[in-house]
């Protein structure tokens, strides 16, 4: 039985969706064409990728968990390519029973999830998920829509990822609520901004503008080849 403050190996697993157009962002089509949409999804994918993968180190094992699994990852143009990534099926059913289905697929114990959503997420608020895990059974990362851009634990949590109403702005209180419920013991981690309607693009936009990071810088010029006005 893990102590607290004894650390994990840790599994950390990107959920994410091939960049089909019509398929992903679609609350962005409008404002951009669908394949535009689609390139800002795969843009925003590999630099969370490339974040991940800095913030973490080597000492973790690494998993893109694809809707449609690895024959829709293989039948994706210009696919996020990153060495050392596992490519495993997502499952189906709500986010509750897809994270279930991976967490088992994986058999791991601390697993860390993210989407693609907050690419811009900082440093600092990646790794101070894992120091949390140090002395708390779950961490749970705020959006500013009410869901949240990490779930993380130190064993598979069932209580976690039922009865949620998931899409909606309650599904980070709810999520408080649940561990509570079920007394766990469950971290805030720093709160930070998705990317779902056009307004929201243009806010990440806004907060790229000066950035040094190699990874963002490089999404910087890929968004703005994108979303030439």
């Amino acid at each position: 039985m893990l102590r607290m403050g004894e650390s994990q190996h840790a599994t950390v697993i990107l959920m994410t969706r091939p960049a089909v157009a019509g398929r992903v962002k679609t609350r962005l089509i409008g404002k951009l064409s669908a394949q535009e949409a689609a390139q800002v999804h795969q843009a925003m994918a590999l630099c969370m990728q490339q974040r991940l993968s800095c913030a973490y180190g080597e000492n973790c094992r690494w998993v893109l968990a694809v809707d449609g699994g690895a024959r829709a990852w293989e039948a994706w143009e210009q696919r996020p390519q990153l060495a050392g990534w596992d490519v495993i099926d997502q499952g189906t059913g709500d986010l509750g029973d897809r994270l279930k289905d991976v967490w088992e697929q994986i058999g791991a114990k601390q697993a860390l999830f993210f989407g693609v959503d907050c690419p811009d997420i900082p440093f600092k608020s990646l790794q101070a998920v894992k120091t949390l895990l140090l002395d708390h059974d779950a961490v749970v990362g705020p959006v500013d829509d009410g869901g949240y851009w990490t779930l993380a634990a130190n064993y598979l949590q069932n209580a976690l990822l039922e009865g949620i109403d998931w899409g909606t702005s309650s599904v980070y209180h709810q999520t408080l609520a649940a561990a509570a419920e079920a007394d766990l013991s469950l971290a805030s981690a720093d709160p930070w901004f998705d990317v779902d309607y056009v307004a929201d693009l243009g806010a990440l936009r806004g907060r790229l503008v000066s950035v040094t990071d190699p990874d963002l810088v490089e999404l910087r010029g890929r968004l703005d080849d994108i979303c030439k006005e």
